[in-house]
């Protein structure tokens, strides 16, 4: 099991916290089996999003990129939302 952070920048301001589980629900819906995304947990925090994202993966590398596509896909839809991906 790999535990991998990602943040999502958010719009500006602190977000609110009913946003955690509309995210959830959209990683969810656009995640495959093969990706073995395990769990997730979503905090919220000053700049946007914290995820957790628990994977099922032999190497890191193997589950960052995974999660990457995963991520990826979802973008489009955490965008009319407010949230990027905060590459820093």
């Amino acid at each position: 099991m790999r535990v991998l952070l990602a943040r999502l920048a958010g719009p500006g301001t602190r977000p609110d916290s009913s946003i955690g589980p509309v995210v959830e629900d959209l990683i969810w819906a656009h995640a495959r089996p093969p990706e073995g995304l395990e769990h997730l947990t979503v905090q919220t925090v000053a700049e946007g999003l914290e995820l957790y994202l628990f994977v099922r993966s032999d190497s890191e590398s193997a589950a960052l990129d995974r999660m990457v596509a995963l991520l990826g896909r979802v973008r489009g839809p955490l965008f009319r939302y407010g949230y990027t991906l905060d590459h820093r």
